[in-house]
């Protein structure tokens, strides 16, 4: 078992950090603080999990990451840029998949369509799709497994599906940092395998750093560097050995959380129907 390490002795030790964020704080329009005094850093190829309960500032966190929010007091580095200043910089060397939900059921596009939005959206309102954004768009069609998708309606597809169409829509980018907000939501036991699989893959093969928020840790527990317990500032932040404890769940979640010991010595979180 891994001694715990306090989080600013593990931010003290981290080296070659590819995000890095200090002191943050975000508010609406100056009212109680979303977020406050977040400080965390990680590093090329980590693979970071973001927990916590509803309402946590989980998504307002990786919307600061992104440049689609600015901090009230703070400051963001990724890749060596400052998403409040250069968003679209950033976002060129990022690839952001967003809840499955964010998408219209109703909305008549193709997946060509969906997984090609996000080079174009990069490229600016009056660029045009080139060879090269469609050998990309079906290179990562391909990669996460579904390339017979590529004509199919977005909304006929199912949860599973849909999840991996937006992960290709990311990685057609060509990101250097892959953020995901929440991937295995609505999703069945074999589709949330498979996704975990494609993101170990882009972890080991390509050393892609992956942030990703979640509500249920378990599914990628063990091929975590990193995982972050936030409630509005952080709780804990290390190795999920370090942080996975019944005091650190206690101070997250404002009440005692289940947990069951693998064999492996990994805390699970049974956190049922809390959204996280």
């Amino acid at each position: 078992m891994i001694s715990g390490k306090s989080v600013q002795e593990a931010l003290e030790k981290k080296k070659g950090a590819v995000v890095r964020v200090e002191k943050v704080s975000f508010s609406y329009d100056g009212r109680v603080d979303v977020l406050k005094n977040i400080s965390f850093e990680v590093g090329r190829g980590d693979f970071t999990a973001i927990m916590g309960p509803n309402g946590s500032g989980k998504s307002t966190l990786i919307k600061l990451l992104i440049g689609l929010l600015k901090p009230t007091t703070g400051r963001i580095e990724v890749m060596g840029l400052d998403p409040a200043e250069d968003p679209r910089s950033v976002q060129r060397v990022v690839g952001y998949m967003p809840q499955r939900d964010s998408i219209s059921k109703n909305l008549p596009v193709k997946v060509s369509d969906v997984v090609l939005l996000g080079r174009m959206s990069r490229k600016g309102p009056l660029s045009i799709t080139t060879p090269s954004d469609l050998r990309e768009a079906k290179r990562a069609l391909e990669y996460v497994g579904v390339p017979e998708l590529w004509n199919r309606p977005f909304s006929a597809l199912s949860g599973g599906q849909q999840q991996k169409v937006l992960l290709a829509r990311a990685l057609a980018v060509e990101p250097q940092i892959l953020v995901l907000d929440e991937p295995f939501s609505a999703m069945d036991v074999p589709s949330q395998e498979s996704i975990v699989e494609i993101l170990n893959a882009l972890k080991e093969e390509r050393g892609m750093t992956i942030i990703t928020i979640v509500h249920d840790v378990n599914p990628i527990l063990h091929h975590l560097d990193l995982l972050m317990l936030l409630n509005r500032r952080v709780v804990a932040f290390g190795h999920p050995l370090e942080v996975l404890t019944d005091r650190y769940l206690l101070e997250t979640y404002g009440a005692p959380v289940r947990t069951v010991t693998c064999e492996s010595g990994y805390c699970h979180p049974i956190l049922g129907d809390r959204h996280a």
